[in-house]
């Protein structure tokens, strides 16, 4: 009869949501409102500025900062065109990097990315200095290694410069694979990576 279909239709559908109730789901499609935005290095959540001290620093010459914009290193500021071929120079206190978040870091990772260069092979030419209460251990430091010694608070900074070793060695002697110098053609980029636990 109609009402004993009516009713076994409903125990279906109470049995399907039992079924659908249990928290098992393949897919769920939400919208939810996003507010961001976007700042300059300076006023970041990680800030990214010259470095400065009481004396003329390198941060001066070679350290581009433009208001609200993004800070750039360029080595060939000043009276130079770049650095030296088949020599190591190091550049100390270019850039203060500080933790105005909320949330503690437990590493900050500098990163030489090299493109448009193949025989540059970045863990060999670049590593890093660092300073402040936040370095950890001794520089240098090599390529995609953490400078903060795993404590990196909010509200703490340190200040990093770059070392660019030219240098042949026993382990980088000159040949095509390992140069002498950085091929003008190539796009050097520097990855700054923080990560909480």
């Amino acid at each position: 009869t109609r009402r004993n279909a009516l009713i076994g239709l409903g125990t279906v559908a109470a049995g399907a949501g039992v079924v659908g109730g249990s928290g098992a789901f393949t897919s769920v499609t939400a919208e939810r409102t996003v507010s961001v935005s976007t700042t300059g290095d300076g006023g970041a959540a990680l800030q990214l500025a010259p470095a400065s001290t009481s004396s003329d620093t390198n941060a001066d010459v070679y350290v581009n900062a433009p208001e609200d914009g993004v800070v750039s290193i360029d080595l060939s500021n000043g009276n130079s065109e770049g650095v030296n071929q088949d020599a190591k120079t190091t550049i100390d206190e270019l850039i203060t990097v500080t933790n105005n978040g909320a949330e503690d870091l437990s590493e900050l990772r500098l990163n030489m990315l090299v493109s448009g260069a193949s025989q540059v092979n970045p863990d060999n030419v670049f590593k890093f200095t660092a300073s402040g209460s936040s370095a950890g251990g001794n520089s240098p430091y090599s390529n995609d290694s953490d400078i903060s010694g795993g404590d990196f608070d909010s509200g703490s900074s340190l200040t990093f410069g770059i070392i660019i070793d030219l240098l042949p060695d026993d382990e980088n002697p000159p040949t095509s694979s390992s140069p002498n110098d950085l091929p003008s053609g190539g796009t050097y980029t520097l990855e700054i990576e923080a990560n909480s636990n």
